[in-house]
């Protein structure tokens, strides 16, 4: 029986899943590594002991554990990395592995297209705190890659309002900038996929107007919703709705909700005019799935 745990660690969010011949989710913590990192030109100290205390709690399941680091990791330089690297490992005994942006591209791809009967054409967005992936996918093969190099938490650097209880900053002028920083693919599609992050949380909690995901079965991709209801309800959730109520509401994930939910949003938008889709398929789909193949197969 195969037993392993796996952390993604991200800009913002690491997320924490177990394998014993099943996936099962153990939470998700705040870590701002990219916002921090701004603020001090470096990784700061107090982040990395959080992500090493994360680590060695993990140590009680007794098995072989795996970490994936993304986006603020890929871009340290030579000496940066070679250092981090080498104080992880001496502080935890484990090695760390930087995802290239073609590698989380790759390993949330076959997560979404890996059990799905669908010849069709769909766009997979890989949202992050400072990276956003693209891929166009025809009868479970990518024919098209564009890679972006922002994400929610730059979208909130240039429009700093966002953040506060209601936003102030017009929607339209916040997605044309976005779409100025894009890489617009040749090829577009009707279905964009949601990935690389907790996209249901948002639109069940928030209660967007979803329904059954008519386009193909996946029990991991359940739900559809236009495009235009998604415009009308993000324009409550910008304009109308108090990011103070909803994060006392929803206490024990506060910080999700406050470091960067709305630039995310500008994100969505953007990515979904940039392809011209008509529906969005949100899910919690994220590079585990494809991780969990490599490390079975080795």
């Amino acid at each position: 029986m195969s037993k392993f745990i796996i952390v993604e660690v991200g800009s913002t969010n690491t997320k924490t899943y177990l394998y014993e011949d099943k996936l099962t989710d153990l939470g998700l913590i705040t870590i701002e590594f990219k916002n921090n990192y701004k603020l001090n030109k470096r990784i700061v100290e107090s982040d990395l002991q959080k992500l090493y205390d994360h680590i060695e709690e993990l140590k009680k399941y007794n098995c072989p554990i795996h970490i994936f680091g993304t986006s603020v990791f890929r871009n340290l330089e030579a000496e940066e990395r070679g250092k981090f690297l080498k104080d992880f490992k001496d502080n935890t005994t484990l090695e760390f592995t930087i995802v290239t942006q073609e590698m989380e591209n790759e390993l949330t791809v076959y997560g979404v297209i890996a059990n799905i009967n669908y010849d069709g054409r769909i766009a997979i967005m890989i949202g992050g705190g400072a990276s956003t992936e693209l891929s166009i996918v025809e009868n479970k093969k990518i024919i098209e890659i564009a890679n972006n190099n922002y994400g929610a938490m730059d979208v909130c650097d240039r429009f700093p309002d966002i953040n506060e209880d209601t936003a102030t900053s017009l929607y339209e002028d916040m997605v044309e900038d976005t779409l100025g920083m894009t890489k617009i693919p040749d090829n577009k599609a009707d279905i964009l996929v949601l990935a690389g992050g907790d996209y249901l949380k948002f639109y069940e909690t928030l209660k967007y107007p979803m329904n059954r995901n008519k386009f193909y079965y996946d029990e991991k991709q359940p739900w559809v919703i236009d495009y235009l209801s998604m415009l009308n309800y993000d324009d409550d959730f910008f304009y109308h709705k108090s990011l103070l109520e909803i994060q006392n509401e929803n206490f024990s994930s506060r910080e999700w909700w406050s470091g960067g939910t709305r630039g995310m949003r500008i994100c969505v938008t953007s990515i979904a005019r940039a392809v011209e889709a008509k529906y969005i398929i949100p899910t919690r789909i994220s590079m585990v799935y494809g991780i969990i193949e490599k490390i079975k197969n080795s």
